[in-house]
């Protein structure tokens, strides 16, 4: 590597982006630093997909590096292709970091789609794993089914189809306590068995289209009751809501609040997709319980990242200059304190929600997203 911007691109990463990332406080456990920097040091597939994402993250405040950050995707997908068709036991967990990475780059710039292409690959390389070590998955490789399932997960807001990756593709894996708590908090921050929520939900909104007469009305509302009582018991093996939260970290207040903003922000798309777009007391109950839970992490909390889900379904919804207020001010908050292009994508969105809530009665805000801002995915 001798590119001085290249050289400030993975100093950018080390220091700055992997802390974005991880939704962890403790940095000597960021697995995006311990696995990945290493892996990128010795692999040069590796490193222009760390130098393609850094690149990404700074775009925004620094436009030379959106020349970087094209080069180094080009880079990285055209060393792909040839690596995919020779992958074995040895290669597989380098085509995988890369997928991953590549995945990354294209969903947190907000405006492109090709993170689908990244994640269908990542299935395929996910299956050669299990084919190749079962169940006996851990260290880095561990990690890097977590980081799928979550990006999988991440996207389905996008795709409105269950997930790509189910536990039939990866085996579950047997880990300690120690390193499966540490890897879920850096990974997802709240609660995954939560976060995995989002996955019926959004399963649920591509089934809209069966309610054509009354009887499948009625199969889609049994369907809505059982995801509704999903979610009413989520926290039910870890004996309520304190459990879930200390499963991952019994001393960070954050966690908490992040968890209720994104569960009030599930029973409200969840009543979105059942009920439709109009705006209600059930709204507005579930739009006050996601600010009053956002406003109380502070700026640049590791969980920062966890709100931006549940401040675009407010942002949406809310209908009062001082809730809109709340949402716009904590995104363009996050817009310096995350940094990633879909944060200021998905302040647009809801800005273009309130622009034409002056002159329409009910506005739908996923049918925005899905018609303009196809490359947005919300999570």
């Amino acid at each position: 590597m001798t590119s001085p911007h290249d050289k400030a691109l993975f100093n950018h990463y080390s220091t700055i982006v992997a802390s974005v990332l991880s939704k962890r406080p403790n940095t000597s456990s960021n697995p995006y630093l311990s696995y990945l920097i290493p892996m990128a040091t010795s692999n040069q597939l590796i490193l222009h997909c760390v130098l393609a994402l850094s690149a990404t993250h700074w775009q925004k405040l620094q436009p030379r590096m959106q020349d970087r950050a094209l080069f180094h995707k080009s880079q990285a997908t055209q060393s792909l292709a040839r690596l995919l068709p020779h992958v074995d036991e040895n290669l597989v967990d380098i085509a995988l970091v890369s997928c991953l990475l590549l995945c990354m780059s294209e969903l947190f710039d907000g405006t492109s789609a090709g993170w689908k292409l990244h994640l269908q690959g990542a299935k395929r390389l996910l299956s050669t794993l299990k084919l190749q070590h079962g169940g006996n998955l851990a260290g880095h490789l561990n990690f890097l089914v977590k980081l799928a399932r979550f990006l999988d997960s991440a996207a389905t807001t996008s795709t409105c189809k269950p997930p790509l990756i189910d536990d039939a593709t990866v085996a579950k894996t047997p880990e300690t306590t120690e390193d499966g708590s540490s890897q879920d908090a850096s990974v997802y921050g709240i609660p995954k068995e939560l976060f995995h929520m989002v996955d019926r939900v959004n399963n649920l909104a591509s089934k809209r289209g069966t309610r054509v007469d009354e009887r499948s009305e009625a199969l889609f509302r049994q369907e809505a009751d059982k995801v509704q009582g999903q979610l009413d018991n989520w926290t039910y093996d870890y004996g309520g809501l304190a459990g879930a939260v200390a499963s991952l970290s019994p001393e960070n207040e954050d966690v908490l609040h992040a968890t209720i903003a994104y569960e009030w922000a599930l029973r409200l798309r969840l009543h979105q997709i059942t009920e439709g777009y109009s705006l209600g007391d059930k709204v507005t109950e579930c739009v006050k319980h996601i600010l009053d839970a956002a406003q109380k992490i502070r700026y640049g909390s590791p969980l920062e990242s966890c709100l931006l889900f549940p401040l675009v379904m407010a942002g949406g919804a809310c209908d009062s200059l001082e809730h809109r207020m709340i949402v716009q001010d904590r995104l363009m908050i996050m817009e310096r304190t995350c940094g990633f292009g879909y944060i200021h994508q998905s302040r647009e969105l809801v800005e273009t929600v309130w622009k034409r809530r002056e002159t329409e009665a009910m506005v739908n805000w996923a049918r925005i997203r899905y018609e303009e801002m196809s490359g947005l995915a919300l999570y």
